[in-house]
């Protein structure tokens, strides 16, 4: 079980949205260092998904990006532990170049992005960072050699196309945005899977509330909000279940839905090993969804089948 959901959220929710247009890594460790990016996006070169359901999020990914989400607002040192990062990414993709004998025309664009819900006119200024007229309130740029810009959550304005940084805010800007995304059409091309990460994020918070974890007021709140969306899913779950056929279709849904949680933890599943998972039972499912919150590897789902065949 995780200690922190929001943060497993953030690694599954920022991915799942901008995975169409480049390659992304959640929790990218950066090579001989003992540090991690929560989310790195590198864009494709052609541009696979042309809509703009991303709205405001879209703008950011015509160039590499390092995306660095808090829960709480940002403190001074933590901003410079970032710029840290973005500094070593640019630094190890010259020297990757270096060693593929590239051309290099000049410094490949990368930006780091850093997502607060809040953050004090006091830190804004000591870092210079400023405003830009063609850009929406509550984005700031650093000065232009440390590609750096700072979204205040809180501050943007509401609106569809801020509904994906919104998300990642707190207390009543985070449940406004929940019902938005609630109210989305069923044709947008993100709500469902944001949805079933949403209700992923309240499994993971009521595990800790059962386990006597501490959680915070808004944490407690957000429970209480979540809940009508996670046992809507699971009644979605089970209503494609009794259309397919009672039984049956229960236990294919529950496969699949467990089988997708699994590649989003794990990354993709060996065939035998996907072909073992759908095998299972409904009540082995169950355990298997829960315990599937602790996994950070494939290694971790081979010792629990293992455990579970010598049980």
């Amino acid at each position: 079980m995780s200690q922190f959901p929001h943060d497993d959220f953030v690694k599954e929710y920022l991915p799942e949205l901008i995975k169409d247009y480049g390659i992304v890594f959640s929790g990218k460790k950066i090579a001989s260092q003992i540090k991690e990016i929560d989310v790195f996006f590198q864009p494709h070169k052609k541009i696979i998904n042309e809509s703009n359901q991303l709205g405001l999020l879209k703008k950011f990914l015509k160039t590499i990006c390092l995306f660095e989400v808090y829960r709480n607002s940002v403190y001074t040192h933590q901003i410079i532990e970032c710029i840290g990062k973005l500094s070593d990414v640019k630094t190890s993709i010259s020297r990757e170049k270096k060693k593929n004998k590239e051309k290099n025309k000049g410094q490949e664009e990368v930006n780091l992005w850093i997502l607060t819900p809040t953050l004090s006119d006091t830190i804004l200024n000591s870092f210079e960072a400023k405003r830009k007229e063609d850009w929406e309130e509550g984005i700031y740029f650093l000065p232009v050699p440390l590609s750096t810009r700072i979204i205040v959550i809180h501050q943007l304005p509401v609106n569809k196309e801020t509904l994906w940084l919104r998300m990642l805010g707190k207390g009543k800007v985070q449940e406004k945005a929940i019902e938005e995304l609630k109210l989305l059409s069923v044709d947008n091309a993100y709500r469902d899977s944001v949805l079933e990460l949403v209700s992923n994020l309240f499994t993971m918070l009521q595990l800790n509330k059962e386990k006597s974890q501490d959680l915070t007021a808004e944490d407690k709140e957000l429970i209480m909000k979540l809940s009508p969306i996670y046992k809507a899913r699971l009644d979605e779950v089970k209503q494609e279940g009794i259309q397919q056929g009672v039984e049956q279709g229960i236990q294919q849904e529950a496969t699949l839905l467990i089988v997708r949680q699994l590649k989003r933890k794990v990354g993709e599943l060996p065939a035998n090993f996907e072909a073992r998972v759908m095998g299972l039972s409904v009540s082995v499912l169950e355990d298997l969804g829960e315990a599937l919150l602790d996994f950070n590897s494939l290694d971790d789902l081979i010792d629990w089948l293992e455990k579970f065949n010598n049980a």
